[in-house]
């Protein structure tokens, strides 16, 4: 019968902590769920080994030791427990999300009542959205079990997409309302479309 998870034992010296930050980063992107400071299970399904592999030689070359253990399966209660523990894990994620979401509405709604319709507003909150978007993706990937958070998360990331844009329609209506075209081009512009 193949694996369905494996237990990751990473043990680190303590100083310099890169080692141990990096390995702790790197398995919690995976999916990774700590079960303890240095045990982590991780799904098979996501247990990238390219990856895992980086990271083994970052933590051995910092004088650690990094150890796989292959799990066939769990008795019924533990399956339950790591499904409900994994589940857990991912509503944060998706929590995040959503926070980081209300806060791009937030922002344009502050900066709309400021009257502060500028291009470079709506660049940084474009920037902020598709690092949400990217977010929700590595997350749902790690979503095995249908964490029911995720339709919070996707939710929250549309209502941020529909507000900015609409404040980028209000930025481009203000935009061309604040300016006449004469007050920008100047008298080469008559002279390009044919005028006196």
């Amino acid at each position: 019968m193949p694996a369905h998870w494996i237990i990751v034992a990473c043990r680190t010296p303590a100083e310099p902590s890169t080692a141990r930050v990096s390995a702790w980063r790197a398995l919690h992107r995976l999916g990774g769920l700590y079960l303890g400071p240095t045990v982590c299970l991780l799904p098979t399904r996501l247990a990238d080994e390219a990856q895992l592999d980086r990271v083994r030689i970052r933590v051995e070359a910092a004088g650690g030791t990094f150890d796989i253990l292959e799990i066939e399966s769990f008795a019924p209660e533990a399956a339950i427990n790591v499904e409900e523990r994994y589940n857990a894990a991912r509503a944060a994620e998706y929590g995040e999300i959503v926070e980081r979401a209300d806060g791009i509405i937030e922002e344009l709604e502050r900066e709309g009542r400021r009257a502060k319709f500028t291009f470079a507003e709506v660049e940084e909150n474009e920037a902020g959205i598709t690092k949400i978007r990217q977010w929700l993706r590595d997350v749902s990937v790690r979503d095995l079990f249908g964490c029911a958070s995720r339709e919070t998360a996707e939710a929250a990331l549309r209502r941020a997409e529909a507000r900015l844009a609409a404040f980028v329609e209000e930025t481009i209506a203000r935009e061309g309302d604040d300016h006449d075209v004469s007050d920008v081009a100047g008298p080469d512009l008559r002279l390009l479309g044919g005028g006196q």
